[in-house]
């Protein structure tokens, strides 16, 4: 992909994509057990996933790993983790295991009423492609003002 195997991108990123997992599984599993949601939110993908956009976009070019669209797969990969468990919480949820994936409250307003399959898809299409290019968008501003080569 982009002239690289795909387990290099996997090998450049691994300590992301085990951080986004744990704490995902985290979440959930502090969730499904009775943990307050007040709580559970601390423990937070978002926060693991912007870190390492932002680690992308500082490193890829100095480290020689590559430029601007080297960083899609990067972000494509912890997205697919992301929504990944997101959608399994959400199938965990329909199945009589309540937790905070499916909380109307944390899902933005235009999703407040959608069916549990739909918010499940949603995650699986929007989530990882959107959110793939919103990540880029993100990671190439990052990368333009700190991610220089090396000379």
């Amino acid at each position: 992909m982009f002239g690289k195997p795909y387990s290099e991108y996997i090998r450049f990123q691994i300590p992301f994509l085990i951080a986004l997992t744990v704490v995902g599984l985290l979440r959930l599993v502090l969730s499904i057990t009775g943990q307050p949601d007040s709580v559970v939110r601390f423990a937070s993908m978002t926060a693991v996933g912007f870190a390492g956009i932002v680690y992308y976009g500082v490193r890829v070019r100095p480290s020689g790993f590559g430029s601007y669209r080297h960083l899609i797969p990067l972000i494509f990969n912890q997205g697919l983790i992301a929504n990944g468990i997101a959608a399994i919480g959400i199938a965990l949820a329909v199945m009589g295991m309540p937790n905070i994936y499916d909380v109307v409250e944390f899902r933005p307003p235009f999703a407040r009423d959608a069916s549990p399959l739909a918010h499940a898809l949603s995650h699986i299409l929007i989530g990882t492609t959107l959110g793939t290019l919103v990540g880029w968008a993100l990671g190439s501003i990052v990368m333009a003002l700190f991610g220089r080569a090396k000379r």
